[in-house]
């Protein structure tokens, strides 16, 4: 998911438990956990093609000298949200955000309703709480635009986790779902922000609808389908010695054009003990003379995680984890929300980070980050020479999060933090204008603002109630 603590909560996460996560550049590197065991090793040379098969040990690097690229400016940076905000929900407080998809990515309505997926928490929970209660719900719309709460996704207590956090739900088979979430903390840590574990879990269900609105049968069993397994992905263990709480979450599913296999992304943490890496020259780049690597860049190992499903027809339980398609150690921490479109034959490869996550030594704002390459696998190119792709204006550094690129070009997020304008915050816990991009290749530009909690879908499925 792209839920974590905010910056007022990762000192309460990380005093209690620690993690290290991933950080590195755009240039190539080989297997992660060859590359985390022996940092020394030096940088493979480079592939002649551009693109790699899903099962290779190929990972991109995000690199230190990418990063010194960010520069905010007008193509770049999310307007500014005014404090009188509309609210989408007095209930419950909103934020990661994702539509009902099918399994090539696009937004479908069922009957005719366009259907969202949010973390949500009770309102009279402190909005900066609201993490370690966090539940799935939903919402649905005729419009795209305005949206009705429909209550929790899954049964009370299906859940193998303390609390659910993001991921991706997709219409497979007439009306069979199939969601993908993170379960965090074991059950009895609800409530608790003492256990960060994380898990990638699946749970099939069926979506009922008519004329008044949706529901959903099914979402009682929910099977742990991946698990860190220290050799590619960090584990709890080996990253509690780190400042800031690992990543094992954010499940998006989708099937590959290119051989009509099932794959997820998912966010993760380069292997190995934290601290114990090393920034070497394809995690750092070509940089200026001046640029020093403070030490403690080491600890910052994010990465985008692959796996493949291996369980045959509608089984969605059988996965087999991937190498990393993408490592940012040395550069930043969290990788979160990964997720994919594809535009003329490239595969455009979003993440979303925070200033706070970023290593030592380097910058940039809350917001969405992007890539672009050939193939799943391939050696993806930051946009815009460094990745930054929307972040937040400087006067309201955590103004809205969790950026959901969609196929049209549409950015959705939720608002988080906004200046009030006389020295205090307004909350916000629902979802902010829908921005929209223009791509050009290795260029983003945002060219348009649209209304709040617009969700458009690009294709129907069932026909109208």
């Amino acid at each position: 998911m792209s839920d974590h603590p905010q910056p007022h909560l990762r000192r309460l996460a990380a005093g209690i438990l620690a993690a290290g996560i991933v950080a590195a550049g755009l240039v190539g590197t080989g297997n992660v956990a060859a590359a985390a065991s022996s940092s020394t090793a030096p940088a493979p040379a480079s592939n002649p093609t551009s693109t790699y098969a899903p099962e290779d040990d190929f990972t991109a690097n995000w690199t230190r000298e990418h990063a010194l690229e960010i520069k905010p400016d007008q193509t770049n940076t999310k307007p500014f949200i005014d404090p009188e905000f509309p609210v989408m929900s007095d209930k419950v407080w909103v934020w990661d955000t994702w539509p009902l998809t099918d399994l090539d990515m696009n937004p479908v309505t069922y009957k005719g309703w366009h259907v969202i997926f949010s973390l949500t928490a009770p309102r009279d929970e402190f909005f900066g709480d609201r993490h370690w209660v966090a539940r799935i719900g939903y919402f649905y719309s005729r419009d795209g635009k305005n949206w009705t709460y429909g209550g929790d996704a899954f049964p009370d207590g299906a859940s193998p986790g303390g609390r659910e956090w993001a991921g991706s739900t997709v219409i497979t088979n007439g009306n069979q779902l199939e969601a993908f979430y993170t379960a965090s903390g074991k059950k009895d840590s609800f409530g608790c922000a003492c256990d960060p574990l994380q898990r990638l879990v699946n749970s099939p269900g069926k979506i009922h609808a008519d004329k008044d609105g949706v529901w959903f049968g099914g979402f009682e069993d929910h099977t742990v389908i991946a698990e860190a397994d220290g050799e590619m992905y960090q584990t709890l263990e080996q990253s509690e010695s780190g400042p800031i709480i690992y990543a094992f979450r954010d499940p998006f599913v989708f099937r590959d054009p290119a051989d009509g296999e099932i794959y997820a992304l998912f966010e993760g943490n380069n292997p190995g003990v934290a601290g114990t890496h090393t920034c070497d020259s394809h995690e750092i780049g070509d940089v200026p003379d001046n640029h020093d690597v403070p030490d403690d860049a080491r600890y910052y190992t994010g990465n985008i995680g692959l796996m493949t499903k291996t369980s045959k027809g509608q089984d969605y339980t059988g996965w087999k984890l991937l190498p990393p398609v993408l490592s940012a150690e040395c550069t930043n921490q969290q990788t979160e929300r990964p997720h994919l479109t594809i535009e003329d034959g490239k595969y455009y490869l979003w993440t979303i980070s925070h200033k706070f996550t970023f290593a030592p030594g380097l910058t940039g704002p809350d917001g969405l980050y992007g890539f672009v390459g050939d193939s799943i696998r391939s050696d993806y190119q930051p946009l815009n020479g460094s990745a930054l792709v929307l972040g937040n204006p400087e006067e309201a550094p955590l103004q809205n999060y969790s950026d959901y690129v969609m196929p049209n070009g549409l950015v959705e997020s939720f608002i988080d933090t906004v200046p009030d304008g006389s020295g205090g915050v307004v909350y916000g816990g629902t979802l902010a204008p829908t921005l929209e991009l223009e791509l050009d290749g290795a260029t983003s530009t945002l060219v348009e603002e649209h209304p709040f909690a617009y969700i458009p879908a690009l294709r129907n499925i069932a026909g109208e109630p």
